[in-house]
């Protein structure tokens, strides 16, 4: 999930359909968990923690995205979706 998509979803934003489910989802009480593709940087950003800390107070996970995205050779972000897979199944 992007930094622009957890910022809009922790402010409660449904301009588009997934968003619009996901918000809809925080108040069923369904098992959310997040593998964010947000730059260091980025993710220093005040609302950026702000979000973070908001969505994971409405029960959301979120994996570090440290441990699960890397660069390829041209710069683009490239998940280790094993290890994504892995962790889904450390928050059954």
């Amino acid at each position: 999930m992007t930094f622009n998509s957890i910022n809009k979803w922790a402010a409660g934003v449904s301009d588009t359909l997934a968003l619009g489910v996901l918000n809809e989802m925080l108040g069923v009480e369904i098992p959310i968990i997040v593998a964010p593709c947000v730059k260091a940087s980025l993710r220093s950003h005040p609302a950026y923690q702000e979000s973070v800390a908001r969505l994971a107070k409405a029960g959301v996970s979120m994996i570090d995205p440290e441990t699960v995205t890397d660069r390829d050779a041209n710069g683009l972000a490239v998940f280790d979706w094993p290890r994504i897979v892995d962790l889904l199944g450390d928050h059954r």
